[in-house]
């Protein structure tokens, strides 16, 4: 691709988008040839069930943030999941001792970004993708620090518009804090999300709109990419697979999710539209995927005695 992009998908609000954007995403830059990582920080652990799991790592998230940071403690967070370059890091009992722990370690504003500078990630990954908890919070703050890129979805209605203006402004406020430890705020990409054809969406749409037009610093951008309301993306997700594997085309006049998500991968990423990368690795019928675990594979928690003193 070109060096390594980290990038946080973040919001202040809860159920706006952000896990299905991070897995949707991360499957087409996989299909494209990519060998992408996924991140899951919430505690929820949308992300971790998004996709069927073929290897699970003993550890998971927990120990990558408190862990030592050399490759065998890594390695040992990163799972694979069935799809070709895509591989993930589970969320494994993020409880409040932990976030308690992460508040205390004067390394902080560091766990993450020291971990993914590794050469175990930084030679072996394009791009990594992390998910984070709907609020504001240590680690949400050490997600953002770790990236070179914000993605941020919005969903244009009344509640998730004003929470994006007021809850990321105030994100970012958090965030400039640590410019005192050379840690600059990545840039902020914006994009409309579940847009329906109400014209309370259209209206609150252009006041995003108008929003960004205000924003003179360039650190924050509105895609023009607008991906509408479509049951597409919530019947992917009960399949379990990437939407732009579910559909290819659409009946209607309108963009298939295929053609969205590679405009957004375009959007974010113009190298790779510069370059016409196209995806070719899932296979039109997803037959080129690997084996699911068995019942017996599967691991329960296995947080370290080493992390959890």
């Amino acid at each position: 691709m070109f060096t390594m992009v980290i990038l946080t998908v973040v919001s202040t609000k809860g159920g706006i988008g952000k896990t299905t954007v991070t897995a949707n995403l991360s499957a087409i830059l996989a299909d494209m040839g990519f060998r992408v990582l996924m991140i899951d920080t919430d505690t929820q652990a949308s992300l971790s069930k998004f996709y069927p799991i073929h290897y699970r790592a003993p550890n998971g998230v927990v120990e990558l943030l408190l862990g030592k940071n050399d490759e065998s403690v890594i390695q040992s967070t990163i799972s694979n999941t069935v799809y070709p370059n895509l591989d993930i890091v589970l969320s494994n009992n993020i409880r409040d001792d932990v976030q308690n722990k992460v508040q205390n370690r004067p390394d902080r504003a560091f766990l993450l970004r020291s971990k993914l500078v590794h050469p175990c990630i930084a030679e072996s990954y394009d791009a990594v993708l992390i998910d984070t908890k709907g609020s504001v919070g240590v680690i949400q703050d050490a997600a953002c620090f770790a990236a070179n890129l914000l993605l941020s979805p919005i969903m244009p209605e009344t509640l998730s518009a004003r929470e994006f203006v007021s809850g990321t402004q105030e994100a970012l406020d958090r965030l400039a804090h640590g410019a005192v430890m050379n840690l600059p705020i990545p840039p902020l990409r914006a994009l409309i999300y579940a847009r329906d054809r109400t014209k309370d969406a259209r209206i609150i749409t252009e006041g995003i709109k108008a929003y960004f037009n205000q924003s003179l610093d360039g650190k924050k951008q509105l895609l023009p990419l607008e991906i509408p309301y479509a049951k597409a993306y919530k019947e992917a997700a009960t399949l379990r697979i990437p939407v732009h594997c579910h559909e290819w085309k659409h009946s209607g006049k309108s963009e298939s999710a295929r053609q969205q998500m590679i405009r957004l991968v375009y959007e974010l990423f113009p190298p790779i539209q510069e370059q016409q990368v196209e995806c070719h690795l899932f296979g039109e019928h997803l037959e080129n995927l690997l084996p699911e675990e068995t019942a017996a594979d599967t691991g329960t928690d296995n947080m370290s005695a080493e992390v959890r003193s």
